[in-house]
């Protein structure tokens, strides 16, 4: 009788263990963000982020904020910072070569840089720095950044809010 209460502890030791190392398709992303250190380039508000692959697999990071590593009482994006990042989320086809930057907020903001660190069980480790130079201005209609470096083309473009502009 023991050894069969024994092998159901060691099935349910063993069934948590699988649970929660077994999904190796999970991957750790690293990122660091750069505001730029010019006037009013910092921001309160929120920014949800977009990983891309080649492929288009995307992996949406909504609120960046909560993946923070430098304190809740931190204040993220704030003028001429490199504010830290990290989380745990599906691990992409290939490398990160494309993002989208949305500010969700009131003001505006500037974006020096992201760089993109990507981590997982049996796959290759990737890094990708976008030096994104560019404001994003809830106001003036471009809280949208897409940064897609994964061809030859570069296609780096600020897409505004205003539906018509986006179909000129």
């Amino acid at each position: 009788m023991e050894i069969k209460h024994l092998s159901l502890k060691l099935l349910i030791l063993f069934s948590c263990i699988v649970y929660t190392y077994g999904n190796a398709t999970d991957c750790v992303y690293t990122i660091y963000v750069e505001t730029g250190n010019i006037p009013l380039a910092g921001t309160r508000s929120n920014l949800t982020l977009f990983l891309s692959d080649s492929t288009k697999a995307q992996l949406p990071i909504v609120n960046l904020k909560d993946w923070g590593l430098m304190g809740s009482a931190h204040n993220y994006f704030g003028h001429g910072e490199v504010d830290l990042f990290a989380g745990k989320g599906p691990c992409l086809r290939g490398p990160v070569c494309s993002i989208i930057i949305v500010l969700d907020g009131f003001d505006n903001w500037y974006c020096q840089s992201i760089e993109i660190t990507t981590v997982g069980s049996g796959k290759s480790c990737s890094q990708k720095k976008f030096e994104v130079k560019k404001w994003l201005d809830v106001i003036k209609g471009s809280a949208v950044i897409l940064q897609d470096e994964c061809s030859d083309d570069d296609d780096d473009s600020v897409v505004g809010n205003d539906p018509l502009e986006r179909s000129k």
